[in-house]
């Protein structure tokens, strides 16, 4: 029951990130804001603190794919991204305590590690020719704001689940 369980709540939030993310950009002040939503990136790493970094990865290769055949136009981008921020967060809460608070800091900065991620494999192919600094102020800061409001109403209601249905 687990082996689809796990799946499907990635597949219900990659829709919902599909759904938020139809609404970009935004434009105010003459200028276009980014609202990136990275649900299925915080739900991986929700499992790799809270339950099996190895399922994290699994899940992370089929969502990865994806997402790189439905909304990248480099393939690869997204699956390589969630499995060195799965293996990342893995490696990182061997050490650290999984504090509410450090998590969502943790969430937060890894979502800005990936939205870097993409901006230098795209600058690097030649898709994009923005500055840093448009990219920080329409890209990076909407994409913060949107997935903190996302991982306050997500966080809670993704570990109750993995607590009710997911055994260890």
């Amino acid at each position: 029951m687990q082996i689809l369980l796990l799946p499907l709540v990635a597949l219900i939030l990659f829709y919902i990130d599909t759904m938020i993310n139809y609404f970009l950009p935004l434009h105010l002040f003459h200028v276009d804001f980014y609202w990136v939503s990275h649900l299925v990136l915080v739900y991986l790493l929700i499992l790799t603190v809270y339950k099996n970094a190895n399922i994290a990865m699994i899940i992370g290769v089929l969502f990865g794919i994806i997402s790189d055949v439905y909304l990248g136009t480099v393939y690869g981008v997204y699956t390589f991204g969630y499995l060195i921020l799965i293996f990342l967060m893995n490696q990182l809460f061997k050490v650290f305590y999984k504090d509410i608070k450090m998590m969502i800091v943790l969430f937060l900065s890894f979502i800005a590690i990936f939205e870097h991620f993409e901006y230098i494999v795209f600058h690097i192919l030649g898709f994009t020719q923005m500055n840093y600094f448009i990219f920080i102020l329409t890209y990076v800061l909407p994409s913060m704001c949107i997935n903190l409001l996302m991982i306050l109403l997500v966080f809670p209601l993704v570990l109750k689940f993995l607590d009710r249905y997911v055994i260890d």
